[in-house]
């Protein structure tokens, strides 16, 4: 088995280096996009040096803005370089760069060694639903553009609704197998106005693969599925979002909440193979722990 290791990567290089070097083994290649608004010298000196390590080089990478298609982009780039690499990879995994393995590597192995899409679905965006995010594909969005963000028209223009397959919003981070994107590569061929859809949906990198994959043959493989479970109050109480534990229910911080040391035993314990978000300073200490438990 063979898994391309996707990250996501705008400051921490240092943090990016432990990362790597707690999932670096025979079966690991990593593809790093690091944003073109920062300077990649310190990321590439401060990474182990491997030959399955690949940085995008800056034609292949993009300024990344919050909320912008540009987070799509990126994922597109790193997909597309390790999809053209000459290795055959059974398992595509989206990391970000503040991201670290709560799991040893013979136990994610086990896990990728599944016929399982590690990606969270939370909410359908139909004509007739009524959450919060449905905004995000009803009005015209231009966050990959400051000078237009400055004048406040973000979100004011009501646009057409987007009718080929249902769309659905969930979390960015996912892992999925190399058939379901294949499948997500060629609708995406076949498709060339679903791109230029989502050029001005407000966070488009967690409506954009979920969308596919819930529209696809491979729906029945999603490991958390808003739609496949008894109690929807217990779901949005999981912090497992895919294969990678977010806290998104800490109360009185900004979330999501920055780990640490407190949430140790929560980490340990939970199903996911990764958790997010650690800070290099704030977080220090909890990685130390995780470093020494697995391994």
């Amino acid at each position: 088995m063979k898994v391309a290791i996707l990250i996501m990567a705008h400051h921490q290089p240092s943090h990016l280096a432990k990362l790597i070097e707690a999932l670096n083994c025979d079966w690991a290649y990593f593809f790093i996009h690091v944003d073109k608004k920062v300077d990649v010298a310190e990321f590439i000196k401060m990474a182990p040096k491997s030959s399955n390590i690949k940085f995008l080089d800056t034609a292949q990478r993009v300024k990344v803005y919050w909320g912008g298609y540009s987070q799509v982009k990126a994922t597109l780039n790193l997909l597309k370089v390790a999809r053209h690499s000459g290795e055959y990879f059974d398992r595509f995994c989206l990391l970000s760069g503040s991201d670290f393995p709560i799991k040893n590597i013979s136990h994610i192995k086990s896990e990728f060694d599944t016929k399982k899409e590690f990606i969270r679905i939370d909410r359908r965006l139909g004509d007739f639903d009524s959450n919060t995010h449905c905004n995000s594909v009803r009005y015209l969005y231009f966050m990959d553009t400051p000078f237009l963000q400055r004048f406040g028209w973000s979100g004011k223009m009501p646009r057409k609704a987007y009718k080929k397959i249902s769309l659905y919003h969930g979390c960015i981070w996912w892992s999925l197998t190399n058939e379901c994107v294949d499948y997500i590569m060629k609708f995406l061929k076949n498709n060339g106005d679903y791109t230029c859809f989502h050029q001005w949906t407000l966070s488009s990198d967690e409506i954009f693969f979920h969308s596919i994959i819930k529209n696809s043959p491979f729906a029945a493989n999603i490991s958390h599925d808003f739609e496949q479970v008894s109690s929807s109050t217990d779901y949005f109480k999981l912090n497992e979002h895919g294969c990678t534990y977010v806290d998104w229910n800490a109360k009185n911080v900004t979330l999501p909440k920055v780990l640490d040391v407190a949430d140790f035993n929560d980490l340990v314990n939970s199903s996911c193979l990764f958790a997010r978000k650690f800070d290099e300073n704030k977080s220090s200490d909890l990685v130390e722990m995780l470093q020494k438990q697995i391994h």
